[in-house]
């Protein structure tokens, strides 16, 4: 399991559709390729429990219950691979800069 210092990603989630597509431009925009971002998010038809899903992805257990829960609220998850990691800081700034929100915040 990846801890989040070690995680080939950085996440962060939105409250909804639009400030997470703001992000993804403005990620694409600093560089980042399509193929390197990805949206995880309920859009239709209520909650599901995607624990299974981020677990699976390797996010450590506090960052996907804290995802799950924020699901439940229609967000929406941005995940940006960020290897090599000096990109981490580069996504999670652009992340934070439209609205995305990070666990150790919540």
């Amino acid at each position: 399991m990846f801890q989040q210092s070690e995680a080939p990603f950085v996440t962060g989630v939105f409250c909804e559709i639009f400030g997470a597509t703001d992000a993804v431009r403005a990620l694409t925009n600093s560089g980042f390729e399509e193929d390197e971002i990805d949206l995880i998010g309920i859009l239709h038809g209520g909650s599901k429990d995607l624990r299974w899903v981020l677990h699976g992805l390797g996010l450590p257990e506090r960052e996907y219950e804290f995802y799950n829960s924020c699901f439940e609220h229609g967000a929406v998850l941005v995940m940006v691979r960020t290897l090599p990691s000096h990109r981490r800081d580069v996504a999670r700034k652009v992340l934070k800069r439209h609205g995305g929100t990070f666990p150790t915040e919540a």
